[in-house]
């Protein structure tokens, strides 16, 4: 049995005990294509042809079965004779597949494999490296091919951005061929195959059942790769985009966007692309229709655009590139972010204003609170830093430890002080804060220390407010459509409630 032309989220269960095993079996099915059952998790007693039938039943999806040898990153202890001894058992249970590794194949030989061959099965011949991308991966691929496999599988550790195109090239290769391949660049470097691959034509990806069960680094959930990206719908027409920086395992960016974009109904995808390395990057910017640029990468990426939006030199800083026809353009939502946030707040008479911080994210609401002709006194624990900031754009500086010196009409948090983990920590004590409104830019958790504390007296506003503006003005900038901007509130707010 062959997946649906169509299937390509193969979800891997790897439970060490049968009820697990099969409780795993069950719930993953329905955000699976196929199935994968790692064999080596559980105790070779526990691999009978009865159970293995009943599984693969349950499944209701084609299942590829896999016993991973030791060496090969799996946990089966034998032999390669043993490894094909224990997989002949369960020959007859029904998978689709056996994924058997290069080396077992290449040490057993053709004769042995055609023992436990029944016409029920095809091949995946598997190479698998966790530490590099070997240069030649065309030496790979012809000993996947002497072993006579159905499908060539090809893992590889992505040490660099361009693994990826180097592991799609060896897809467009088996359809040249006409042979079935799974390639997959592991590591946070490859995320882009695990998300493109399928729509170049490999046969699938890999999906973890949930955070922290990965077999490999840098799988995502079944969950996420249906439902956040819509895996089966990506084709050779989508165009992406995606944020860079590092680390960016924690935003909710892909969430937001790739809701947006399907409310628009356009053919677009939202990507995590984790960016250690920005100069080793910078070959692959015009790829992507645009991209968010988070820390640290905010102030280097602007040695790679062609033009910049007065937005950013208010800022000193961009969050937003877009790619248009007579170059790469750098913008920064963070100011219209502040905007949205303080909506109504900066409507009135300018007033007093009291800033904390004096980086990237308080130069935003300096520009925006100078535009509206606000007073303004700038807290930092580096005093010369907040002077530094304040002399930029008119203002007074004073040290954070000073802060219970003063009150005004808005108070506004540019640290990162009181973001999760550190929930209990607050940049000045909230109790004591007299101010009509305060702003917090952390938006993770929603209610801050110091939102929580100052919300018995005054009027608060979270980062998430911010967090979807500026989000917004990206969706409008890449797109020219109005983004949906109360549905993208509403999906943050559901991802932390079940994260929480």
């Amino acid at each position: 049995m062959s997946p649906s032309p169509n299937g390509k989220i193969c979800t891997v269960i790897r439970e060490c005990a049968p009820g697990d095993f099969e409780r795993a079996v069950l719930e993953s099915r329905r955000d699976s294509d196929l199935l994968e059952f790692r064999l080596d998790y559980l105790d070779p007693s526990q691999l009978t042809p009865q159970r293995m039938q009943r599984w693969v039943a349950l499944a209701g999806v084609p299942v590829i079965g896999t016993l991973r040898r030791k060496p090969f990153g799996g946990r089966f202890e034998g032999g390669a004779i043993q490894q094909l001894e224990m997989l002949g058992r369960i020959r007859g249970a029904g998978f689709s597949f056996l994924d058997i590794e290069v080396e077992t194949l290449e040490a057993v030989g053709p004769t042995r494999l055609e023992e436990i061959r029944d016409g029920s099965w095809r091949l995946i011949g598997s190479y698998h490296n966790f530490r590099d991308t070997p240069s030649d991966l065309q030496a790979v691929f012809r000993r996947i091919l002497a072993v006579n496999a159905d499908v060539v599988k090809v893992a590889t550790l992505a040490a660099d951005f361009a693994d990826n195109f180097r592991l799609l090239e060896l897809v467009s290769q088996g359809r040249r061929q006409g042979l079935p391949v799974i390639a997959v660049a592991m590591g946070e470097l490859g995320v882009y195959s695990r998300l493109v691959a399928p729509s170049r034509g490999a046969l699938l990806t890999y999906a973890t059942t949930r955070a922290g069960r990965e077999t490999a680094p840098g799988q995502f959930t079944s969950r996420d790769l249906k439902c956040v990206y819509r895996l089966n719908s990506i084709d050779s027409r989508t165009l992406f985009y995606g944020v860079i920086g590092h680390p960016i395992g924690h935003s909710l960016s892909p969430q937001v966007h790739n809701h947006a974009f399907r409310q628009l109904g356009l053919n677009c995808r939202y990507l995590p692309l984790p960016t250690p390395d920005l100069e080793a990057f910078a070959p692959h910017l015009q790829r992507f229709g645009g991209l968010s640029v988070t820390l640290p990468h905010k102030v280097p990426v602007l040695r790679y655009v062609d033009e910049r939006h007065p937005s950013v030199a208010a800022c000193g800083a961009a969050n937003t590139l877009v790619r248009r026809e007579d170059g790469l353009w750098a913008y920064n939502t963070d100011l219209d972010g502040v905007r949205h946030a303080l909506r109504g707040c900066l409507d009135g008479s300018p007033a007093r204003a009291v800033l904390l911080g004096a980086g990237g994210a308080a130069r935003s609401a300096a520009a925006v609170l100078r535009g509206a002709g606000w007073r303004v006194t700038v807290l930092a624990r580096n005093r010369s830093r907040a002077e530094a900031l304040a002399g930029d754009f008119g203002f007074e500086a004073d040290s954070l430890d000073r802060s219970g010196r003063y009150s005004g009409d808005l108070l506004i948090n540019a640290t990162p002080v009181g973001m999760s983990p550190a929930i209990h920590d607050s940049p000045v004590a909230g109790e004591e804060t007299r101010y009509g409104t305060v702003f917090d830019m952390v938006y993770n958790p929603l209610e801050t220390r110091l939102l929580r504390e100052a919300g018995k007296r005054a009027r608060v506003v979270s980062g998430l407010e911010m967090f979807v503006g500026q989000a917004a003005r990206q969706c409008f900038l890449w797109t020219g459509r109005e983004a949906p901007l109360q549905g993208m509130r509403e999906v943050v707010l559901k991802r932390m409630m079940n994260d929480e």
